[in-house]
């Protein structure tokens, strides 16, 4: 099902721009679908740069990872905006997203709680992950680059940015592993003091071992190894990382005391190492530990080889429990996380209303200091020379001070009907008033309502 589009309801003359956003990610299309609309960096700066000349669009940003493609946008005019902007960005690429409502539409304060919500690991695949608010900032540095980005997406995204920052420093969102590959480098640190120099030999060449491999590549280390039975995963293997060290399959047991982390995640119906391997080893390693993490089903290692000291044994089991653990950690962070974006959510709101007050607040200092200008210019040809430059710093403070509370209050209360309110009253839509001066030098003020009518 298409997405509806909510028009702006009723008059929208004192309104600030309404943001419009369309996105796909992860929880409404699959990695396929997703592939077809997702942007190399070069190629959304591409975009940017393409869109932002079309008359539909003031502002736009793409963010765009493996999990979400999303174009936030401040349009000239929203219907035409939305329609161009989901035929260019993503029917043009995938039509079925449209025939099969694999797409999501917000607009307003939604897509703003949206992005915030993003920026803050809320919205993400695995609750709470990290990457994405680097993932943001790269959005907002790409539009501003390409200078897609104007006022109002720019504070957008710096505010986002800010509380996805909150969210990390003062709750536990992005607390403990929630992954097989962090979990086995949390079980790394409490044994190793620094990680870069452990030696680490993984057992299988599968998504399992690649995705500990990535974990402790980020994590910097150097001294990865490889060991497995077949030729195809290791060539894939080796195609990711291509520093990693090749150990033979058959010298598994002779050379597994040379790693200070083991992983294995192999098919094998049998142990793979006894416990006579793992005793052998530690022999080897003269006190030194080894983190060994069984990640096979059936077991890889020998359990009572866990009985060895200095041999710390964990299988798959123990690392599902910490991962839960750490998940319903987070999920319960969720609740303090959301009041942070809720302030921060609501800092920006009354900012981008102020918007809509700028327009009649010119328009107010405008018309004072026209007014100002012309009963200077009336009453000057009384006053001597030298007290002209006196008077009118006078009357210019006097104006200013006259107009900061209205201004102020407009700013941060300033709803559509305040603000039409503010037009009449001070007749913002008129031409000041004319200022006559008469032959006696008395003052009368045309279209003024101090007289009868």
């Amino acid at each position: 099902m298409q997405p509806m589009l909510h028009p702006l309801s009723g008059d929208t003359s004192d309104q600030a721009p309404s943001l419009l956003m369309i996105g796909i990610d992860h929880r409404c299309a699959p990695l396929a679908l997703r592939e077809k609309v997702s942007f190399r960096a070069e190629d959304g700066e591409a975009l940017m740069r393409s869109l932002v000349t079309r008359p539909e669009v003031r502002e736009v940003v793409l963010l765009s990872t493996c999990n979400r493609t999303e174009l936030y946008l401040l349009p000239q005019e929203e219907a035409s905006a939305y329609r161009m902007a989901l035929s260019d960005v993503f029917l043009a690429r995938a039509p079925e997203i449209e025939s099969e409502g694999r797409f999501y539409v917000k607009r307003g304060s939604e897509a703003a709680q949206h992005l915030f919500e993003v920026a803050s690991g809320l919205q993400s695949m695995v609750l709470g992950e990290p990457e994405i608010l680097g993932q943001v900032k790269h959005a907002a540095a790409a539009s501003n680059s390409c200078r897609s980005s104007g006022t109002v997406l720019r504070q957008l995204l710096k505010r986002a940015i800010g509380a996805g920052g909150r969210v990390r420093r003062e709750t536990a969102l992005g607390s403990g592993s929630v992954s097989f590959g962090y979990a086995v480098i949390d079980l790394a640190r409490n044994i190793f003091s620094r990680l870069d120099s452990c030696k680490v030999l993984l057992i299988g060449a599968g998504e399992m071992s690649r995705q500990v491999a990535r974990s402790f590549k980020e994590k910097g280390i150097r001294d990865l190894a490889v060991c497995n039975r077949g030729g195809s995963r290791l060539e894939a293997f080796h195609a990711l990382f291509p520093d990693a060290q090749t150990v033979p399959y058959d010298d598994r047991q002779a050379r597994v005391a040379d790693f200070d982390v083991v992983v294995t995640s192999t098919g094998a119906e049998e142990p793979i190492f006894h416990h006579s391997d793992m005793r052998r080893a530690m022999q080897l390693r003269k006190s030194r530990p080894m983190l060994a993490v069984d990640l096979g089903v059936p077991r890889n290692i020998d359990p009572q080889a866990g009985d060895l000291e200095n041999l710390f044994l964990q299988d798959i089991d123990s690392l599902e429990a910490l991962i839960h653990q750490n998940l319903r950690r987070r999920r319960e962070e969720v609740p303090r996380a959301q009041e942070i974006l809720d302030r921060e959510l609501a800092r920006f709101q009354d900012w981008h209303r102020s918007l809509a007050a700028e327009p009649v607040i010119g328009s107010l200092q405008r018309w004072a200091e026209s007014l100002r200008q012309r009963e200077l210019a009336a009453a000057r040809k009384r006053w001597p020379e030298e007290v002209a430059a006196e008077v009118d710093a006078m009357t210019r403070s006097l104006v200013r001070k006259l107009l900061h509370h209205p201004s102020i209050e407009l700013r941060t209360g300033g709803d559509s009907e305040t603000l039409q309110w503010a037009r009449r009253l001070f007749r913002l839509e008129e031409t000041p008033p004319q200022v006559e001066t008469t032959k006696d030098g008395a003052r009368h003020d045309r279209g003024s309502d101090d007289g009868d009518g």
